[in-house]
């Protein structure tokens, strides 16, 4: 599509005013977030490891009444630990999306989506991971968590964008719509009714329950309609992760619970699906909008888990030494569970790699089983159309990669043999070679594929691509079969043709005439005894034309010569007819009889008399030189000259393309090489079949020799 030149140079600045406008959003965001949330978590060591005393609930909601902690204690856990539970809890929940935020806008710091989404997670771990009970007392902090929430509570909003960057079904829209006059409500009307904050408690925790209910509905629905492979996958941790937040919001919408086990249980829910939630969605965003990072993300994320499981294993093992062995000293539980963590440490981190890699990189991260796969699709494909289809198909899915394609240089330049999803702009093309020839290239619908593949499975792709080129060319070999084939059909009905014009035409017509003199002569041989001798002058005289043609008839389908005094006259006679003062032929011939088979001999005729015509009509050349060799069991032709060249540009014309046909109808190769100003080297190398020197008179040229008279 055609834009104007001054839309264009109005379109850069605008969007790189909005980008430093999203740059320095974050960045405050950031400082806001930042400096609530480490004095929060700070405040909070000393907050949650006491009691609110014998209150019914606390205003502080990780705060533990008398009742509980005494209910906690009963099985062996102390203040100290829950409270450091809690904040382990909730700073690993802050640390999630503040990993996963950092990485996205790291890597897509151009990208104004990539900079709103980083910034969205960056603000919502700091406003689920606080509580404003906490900073009571200090006007300064409460006020940047009020900015804080009033730029997170417009996080729903994206939730019902994910992973494509629309609404589906349509009618999210209308929700998605809901979130951001909330959210609204929250900046024009901080401190009346009218903020969405100040509403009702039950009122709020039930809109935003039915919220992210919908966010669930609207991500099933993708996933039950057009979502890909890779997408259910993420869609299946996103949607995970929520349910769990919504399981925890519905408990809470409860009268709290009294148990504080019960207690405890509840905030594990509710932010263990907080912890995964910023994962998902930021490997939505990778797929979306930044392939080229999955690497470092894949990177983060391994560190960011095995930190929390080895955190929290450490935990679970202090609490449970402490509870079900009673020790009197904390630092020998600290001791014990450190050895086991340690010891469990990197089989733990391997599993937590496989997974990652999965949700990351996909199939691409287990060569077996993408190579078996692409096996099979190949042994269950039976025609060209899906041969390739199946390829190109298994290659996108396994790399989740939006398009993929399978490209030849054909006659009429590059053709698509197959393809799969939609093309893309930028676009890597791998060259797919069998023995050193490049038979075709792999297309894949991304800039460099280095950055969607693990650097230790980049040996997957050469596998991969060995696979492919053996299969683009048996498509090859079977379209050029086939074309053969067709070649061979249509010539062999031209010439028919041909042979049924020259014969009614030609030699009919002319012995049809002949009849007519012989009776004609017969008739006046009594009568007019001239007359019927001029009649047998002129029957002699059709009965050398008819010679003559059934000479060109035989001619044409095998010369002569061949048969009557073999290949090697054969060609000394065909060089000599070249031979004039501006041109010189010398032919170089093997030692001995030149036997060979029918079809080999016509075949190395044809190739030279094709060759010298081009060289004596278009080449410009002084000398030529036809050199015939046998190696082993190739028969190798070469014809040069010194000539002007072709062309760089020049196509391949009929001459040109017959000698390349008559090379591989006999399973041989013909290769042309030109330069300019320094002549052209034809070079044909045709397998010689065992038995191929005995070789039998046919009946031809039996015929043309004894027309010869």
């Amino acid at each position: 599509m055609w834009v104007p030149i001054d839309s264009v140079s109005k379109a850069l600045p605008a969007r790189k005013a909005l980008l430093v406008f999203l740059h320095t959003a974050w960045w405050a965001a950031f400082a806001v977030s930042a400096a609530v949330s480490f004095y929060s978590h700070w405040r909070g060591i000393g907050m949650y490891d006491s009691t609110c005393g014998d209150a019914m609930a606390c205003a502080n909601y990780f705060q533990l009444t008398s009742r509980q902690l005494h209910q906690l204690e009963s099985f062996g856990m102390t203040s100290e630990l829950y409270g450091g539970l809690t904040v382990i809890l909730l700073f690993i929940q802050n640390l999630s999306s503040w990993m996963v935020g950092f990485v996205l806008y790291r890597y897509g710091w151009k990208d104004a989506y990539c900079v709103i989404a980083s910034m969205m997670l960056v603000v919502t771990g700091t406003m689920f991971s606080t509580d404003d009970v906490v900073l009571q007392g200090d006007p300064m902090l409460l006020l940047l968590m009020q900015i804080n929430v009033m730029i997170g509570i417009f996080y729903p909003f994206l939730m019902f964008f994910l992973p494509e960057g629309r609404f589906v079904p349509r009618w999210m829209a209308y929700p998605a719509w809901i979130t951001i006059v909330l959210a609204m409500t929250n900046v024009f009307f901080p401190e009346n009714g009218w903020n969405f904050l100040n509403w009702n408690p039950y009122l709020k925790e039930s809109i935003g329950f039915l919220l992210h209910v919908l966010i669930l509905v609207s991500q099933g629905y993708r996933y039950f309609h057009g979502a890909s492979s890779e997408q259910k996958r993420q869609i299946v941790w996103l949607v995970g992760s929520l349910t769990a937040f919504v399981a925890g919001t519905t408990l809470g919408l409860a009268p709290p619970p009294q148990h504080g086990i019960l207690r405890l249980a509840v905030q594990v829910l509710l932010y263990t699906g907080l912890l995964f939630a910023p994962i998902s969605v930021g490997v939505m965003v990778l797929e979306l909008r930044l392939r080229r990072m999955s690497v470092a993300f894949n990177r983060t994320l391994v560190f960011f888990v095995l930190s929390v499981m080895s955190i929290a294993f450490y935990a679970l093992l202090v609490g449970v030494l402490g509870i079900f062995l009673q020790f009197k000293s904390n630092t020998l539980a600290s001791l014990i569970a450190i050895g086991l963590v340690a010891v469990f440490l990197q089989p733990l981190r391997d599993r937590i790699q496989k997974q990652i890699n999965l949700l990351v990189y996909g199939e691409r991260d287990n060569p077996y089983q993408i190579l078996s796969g692409l096996t099979r699709r190949l042994e269950g494909s039976l025609t060209r159309r899906t041969l390739l289809g199946a390829v190109v198909e298994t290659v996108a899915a396994a790399f989740r990669l939006p398009y993929a394609s399978i490209e030849i240089h054909g006659v009429h330049g590059t053709e698509t043999l197959a393809s799969y999803g939609q093309e893309t702009a930028a676009a890597s093309r791998l060259p797919l070679k069998v023995t050193g020839e490049t038979v075709g290239w792999l297309v894949l619908g991304i800039p460099d594929f280095r950055d969607v593949i693990p650097p230790k499975q980049l040996p997957l792709l050469e596998d991969l691509l060995r696979q492919v080129s053996i299969a683009v060319q048996a498509v090859r070999l079977t379209e050029e079969l086939h074309r053969s084939r067709e070649r061979l059909v249509n010539a062999r009905e031209e010439e028919r043709r041909r042979l049924r014009r020259d014969l009614h035409d030609g030699l009919g017509s002319t012995i049809a005439s002949l009849m007519l003199r012989t009776e004609e002569a017969n008739q006046l041989h009594d009568e007019d005894p001239p007359r019927s001798k001029q009649a047998l002058v002129t029957m002699k005289r059709q009965m050398k034309e008819i010679i003559v043609d059934i000479r060109r008839l035989v001619y044409a389908l095998r010369p002569p010569a061949l048969d009557e005094f073999g290949l090697a006259f054969a060609l000394e006679e065909l060089a000599g007819s070249y031979q004039d003062p501006s041109l010189s032929v010398r032919l170089f011939l093997p030692d001995g009889d030149l036997k060979y088979h029918a079809a080999v001999e016509v075949a190395v005729y044809r190739i030279v008399q094709e060759a010298l015509t081009n060289v004596s009509r278009h080449s410009k050349a002084r000398s030529s030189e036809v050199r015939l060799s046998n190696r082993g069991d190739t028969l190798h032709l070469t014809i040069q000259d010194d000539g002007t060249g072709l062309p760089a540009d020049l196509s391949p014309g009929m001459g040109i393309r017959s000698m390349k046909e008559r090379a591989e109808e006999l399973g041989g190769v013909c290769m042309l090489s030109s330069e300019a100003g320094a002549g052209t080297r034809i070079e044909i190398r045709l397998p010689l079949e065992e038995g191929s020197g005995e070789h039998e008179q046919t009946v031809q040229g039996d015929a043309a020799h004894s027309f010869g008279g």
